[in-house]
């Protein structure tokens, strides 16, 4: 058994990314329309934030199957 020198870091949830999402379409929200609508955006942002921790978690788990095959 070979172990590998590269240290995998698991994904992480993406709240910055999530609040950048709520922040812009709050802001869209505002200068289109001139009022918020709460729930709508902070729905948006959170199905933004999976999306994405579901991209970064496919991508980490790609890099981790290369290096197994790699290492044996």
């Amino acid at each position: 058994l070979r172990m590998s020198s590269l240290v995998h870091t698991p994904a992480r949830i993406p709240v910055a990314e999530g609040i950048g999402i709520f922040v812009g379409i709050v802001a869209w929200d505002v200068l289109t329309v001139g009022h918020t609508e709460l729930i709508k955006a902070l729905l948006i942002a959170a199905a933004g934030s999976l999306v994405w921790y579901g991209v970064r978690y496919w991508q980490s788990a790609r890099l981790r199957k290369r290096q197994e095959t790699q290492s044996s």
